[in-house]
């Protein structure tokens, strides 16, 4: 999508735990406030462990201490207009991490089935593509399976969505076939919550 009338917009991303861990994007917080965070994160993941003990499922095997450093170096290769959201939804498979962009609609903006990355790429067949409901909508969710070269198949998850001259979109990918059905709940309702907003609006909203 295209982000150059953004100027000094940032993706915001209103989620509360326990079903998204919103991990910070590089510089955004000191150092007092990333311990503070990391504190908060692996409350969430023995929250969740228990939750998933309790309703008869194998919590996963995850080094919390390991999983938060991975989180952090993705949020860090992003930039201004995406944000880094890790998924809790799914019993027993979590983190799962979704990347969210958004930008402004501008005149050259490509149509819902790109915006969704409904096409290019190897698939293995033609994609999966259903319509957003209207309170996040209009737009479209497209589930994919390609090919990488290594032979291993990836299953894509992205919701698109069009809406107040924003451009918004959620992704999620991963080897775990099995996961895609589970997770696309979730990741639309994570779109919904999406807004872009000016850095100095920003600014003033976190340090209220």
């Amino acid at each position: 999508m295209s982000l150059a009338d953004a100027g000094g917009s940032v993706v915001v991303v209103d989620v509360d735990p326990p079903a998204w861990l919103l991990v910070p994007a590089d510089g955004e917080v000191d150092a007092g406030a990333s311990t503070s965070w990391r504190e908060g994160a692996a409350e969430l993941f023995a929250l969740s462990a228990e939750a998933d003990r309790e309703a008869g499922v194998v919590p996963p095997d995850v080094d919390v201490e390991v999983a938060l450093d991975s989180l952090l170096a993705m949020a860090a290769l992003l930039g201004d207009t995406s944000r880094l959201a890790a998924g809790f939804s799914v019993p027993g498979a979590w983190p799962l991490p979704v990347v969210v962009d958004a930008g402004l609609t501008g005149a050259d903006a490509p149509d819902l089935l790109e915006l969704g990355r409904a096409r290019g790429g190897s698939p293995l067949e033609a994609p999966l593509i259903d319509e957003l409901p209207d309170d996040v909508g209009p737009g479209v969710v497209v589930t994919r399976f390609d090919l990488d070269h290594d032979g291993r198949i990836w299953a894509t998850v992205t919701a698109a969505a069009r809406r107040d001259g924003l451009d918004a979109t959620a992704t999620w990918r991963s080897t775990d076939l099995r996961l895609a059905a589970l997770q696309t709940p979730a990741l639309v309702e994570l779109l919904g919550r999406v807004r872009l907003v000016a850095r100095a609006d920003r600014l003033q909203e976190t340090t209220r």
